[in-house]
């Protein structure tokens, strides 16, 4: 990310999923997740207001508050190295006092699940892979397993997301 592109493939067939295309020259950091056709998906973009705690999430290439579907916030700037605990609130969620979707687990060890709202109920899995080459080229890999039924681009912005606010 924060400018460097790289693609989601499914682990089955190799298929390409999604593309996410880093902006690099921008006041606040933004990426687009495209489909395999280069088609705009979900735009991510950074919260001006609070530096790598809040960031939003809108439809195709906008970043209007009209096409506005969720924010990724945590709670505070410093988190313990070993511990991750981010709320996900969808764009009707306004007064955000519960969290639609929350992530926990520890994201520097590798490993982080996705819930629906306060419950254990999980969504999704997201495992940082790391190899010698990965750590000498400075990139990440990550292998993701996304329940039936739910949105892959989704989980994927919450990916991207996670990302940014622990590596930038």
């Amino acid at each position: 990310m924060s400018g460097n592109d790289f693609t989601v493939t499914d682990a089955a067939t190799g298929a390409l999923l999604l593309r996410v295309d880093g902006v690099l020259f921008s006041l606040r950091r933004r990426c687009l997740l495209a489909d395999a056709h280069r088609c705009p998906v979900l735009t991510v973009q950074e919260s001006a207001l609070v530096m790598n705690t809040r960031w939003k999430v809108y439809r195709g290439d906008s970043t209007s508050r009209r096409d506005l579907l969720f924010m990724v916030v945590k709670p505070s700037v410093i988190q313990l190295r070993w511990s991750t605990k981010v709320s996900v609130f969808l764009a009707s969620n306004d007064a955000e006092q519960a969290p639609d979707f929350r992530i926990t687990g520890s994201y520097h060890d590798g490993a982080c699940s996705v819930s629906l709202g306060e419950s254990d109920t999980l969504i999704a899995r997201i495992v940082r892979r790391s190899t010698v080459v990965s750590a000498l080229l400075g990139k990440n890999a990550y292998s993701v397993t996304v329940n039936a039924g739910i949105d892959y681009a989704f989980i994927v912005a919450l990916a991207v997301v996670l990302d940014e606010m622990h590596y930038q």
